[in-house]
């Protein structure tokens, strides 16, 4: 059993209060048909961890590789010699036969895939590849890359409601990688003057609806573009992701308001997109440094 194999892999026991059983903070191992070992994707644990302030988890090496996402709050993980800051919607896909950790100073939530399989190595250097790094394969704003969706299936704490069954599995993880593969790959370097035109239309039409509630998902069947292409070719041209310039786009426009009009704040976040006063303000004050009425004094 590969928890098994995880907790005999453990370099130093951590202190744990209130008395929890160590294997709280492993995965489950999963349910696959030994035969897949040999031609699939394969899923050796998966789970949904929620590890306390202050634990630290020191692993030795395993057979295995790991796709790591982050849920809740923030955490470091290293791999070998490196360290990887990971905030929340932060993902990390590494190599475990090199030892690592997994730690919190205020305790973080997060899901965890252990995988192997013959196709696992060969995606991992192309990805690393692609990347032009070496070590581990870190995405900090994964959220933002539109790539979320084709991982959901696969998360612990996502859509999936029933044990996955090794094609399906191999089938998600494909596509995954896939996916993640042609994101990773240089882009063409370009500048705005030299954006293709269905860029400057999804451009356009974000500076002419941002009130609305626009997704990557939208973008997609709006322009029959898929959601990861126009995050990494808008990102390549206007250098910025067309979720954060949605942002900066309302932002701009709650400046002039707070400006020109005696509108109260949560009036103008609410014209501006927000539904949500305390959102308003936190993506106001992340784009200026001031809060709203701050701003406004």
């Amino acid at each position: 059993m590969f928890t098994r194999t995880l907790l005999h892999a453990i370099v130093e026991m951590p202190k744990i209060q209130g008395g929890a059983a160590i294997t709280q903070f492993l995965p489950k191992t999963s349910q696959s048909d030994p035969s897949a070992a040999t031609a699939l994707f394969y899923p050796l644990a998966m789970g949904h961890i929620s590890q306390p302030a202050g634990m630290k988890l020191p692993f030795g090496p395993v057979p295995a590789y790991c796709i790591f996402y982050v849920t809740k709050n923030s955490g470091i993980v290293t791999s070998g010699e490196k360290s990887y800051d990971m905030p929340q919607s932060s993902l990390l896909i590494f190599d475990c036969s090199l030892p690592f950790s997994i730690a919190s100073d205020r305790g973080f939530e997060y899901d965890v895939i252990y995988y192997a399989g013959p196709q696992s190595s060969w995606f991992y250097d192309l990805l690393m590849k692609e990347n032009g790094s070496s070590g581990a394969f870190h995405l900090p704003s994964f959220a933002s890359t539109g790539l979320s969706s084709s991982l959901r299936p696969l998360l612990p704490s996502g859509d999936r409601t029933h044990e996955v069954k090794p094609l399906e599995f191999h089938r998600y993880m494909t596509d995954f990688f896939t996916e993640l593969a042609d994101y990773a790959s240089p882009a063409a370097e370009g500048t705005e003057d030299a954006a293709p035109d269905y860029l400057r239309v999804v451009k356009e039409y974000i500076d002419n609806n941002f009130y609305k509630n626009i997704t990557l998902d939208e973008l997609e069947n709006l322009f029959f573009i898929s959601r990861f292409r126009v995050c990494k070719d808008f990102t390549a041209y206007y250098y910025i992701s067309p979720i954060q310039y949605l942002h900066r786009t309302r932002i701009k426009k709650a400046q002039l308001l707070l400006k020109e009009t005696t509108l109260k704040v949560h009036e103008i976040g609410y014209q501006v997109g927000y539904e949500s006063t305390t959102q308003f303000i936190n993506h106001f004050k992340k784009h200026t440094g001031k809060t709203p009425a701050v701003y406004r004094s």
